[in-house]
């Protein structure tokens, strides 16, 4: 074998060596750029998921906070049909008591007579409702019987005057009874306005804790997930 087969021989050797050690390496790089790009899709689809998951809790949550919302405003809704009647009764008794007529005076007694403390007691149509009232507005509601306790007593005084037709020597039990009167009515305004308060602190379905960075939260996932 002269010395040029040999040097043909030995290149052609050395082809085949890199042809060999070149597919090997592109095997290689092939397979490690095929389980990176599967691994890229796994995390997508695992992103995709924990997303879609996060998406139905926060609709969960979204859904309870607006059903509590409806039956607080329901409950608060309740409080202020009983203040708006409650008001009318002071009215009736006030009114009637003062009036020189005596269905209107027999009216008055009648409300103090029969139920003086359901009066200002909420009624049972509102037992569930009171539930979701605050304490500052249940303690406002216990505050009214102290002075329609005293209310009672000027009315009576006021029906038991004009029954017995004397004329009182001091304007002081007409005057007691108008403050008791007056004072009831900024008792119930006192409840209404504290209600308005709680619901007003009550946040809102944009502000509520549930969906506060919602958006924000879905983005980021989006974002890791691609």
């Amino acid at each position: 074998m002269t010395e040029h087969s040999i040097s043909l021989v030995a290149n052609l050797i050395t082809v085949f060596l890199a042809l060999a050690i070149g597919t090997r390496l592109g095997y290689i790089v092939a397979a490690r750029g095929t389980v990176h790009q599967m691994e890229l899709v796994q995390q997508h689809f695992e992103n995709s998921r924990r997303l879609f998951e996060r998406q139905q809790e926060l609709q969960r949550e979204t859904d309870a906070y607006r059903r509590s919302r409806e039956e607080l405003k329901g409950s608060y809704e309740a409080l202020g049909i009983w203040l708006h009647r409650l008001g009318q009764t002071l009215d009736e008794i006030y009114f009637g008591a003062m009036s020189d007529k005596q269905p209107m005076r027999r009216k008055a007694e009648a409300l103090i007579s029969a139920r003086p403390w359901g009066v200002v007691s909420p009624p049972a149509s509102t037992a569930a409702a009171e539930f979701y009232w605050s304490s500052p507005v249940q303690r406002k509601i216990r505050e009214l019987h102290g002075p329609f306790a005293q209310f009672v007593t000027q009315t009576r005084l006021m029906i038991l005057n004009s029954e017995s037709g004397d004329t009182p020597s001091s304007p002081q039990p007409e005057q007691g009874h108008w403050e008791q009167w007056q004072e009831l009515h900024s008792l119930i305004a006192g409840i209404k306005s504290q209600a308005r308060e709680d619901l007003m602190a009550t946040p809102s379905a944009r502000s509520c804790p549930q969906s506060q960075g919602s958006q924000s939260r879905r983005q980021a996932m989006v974002t890791r997930a691609w």
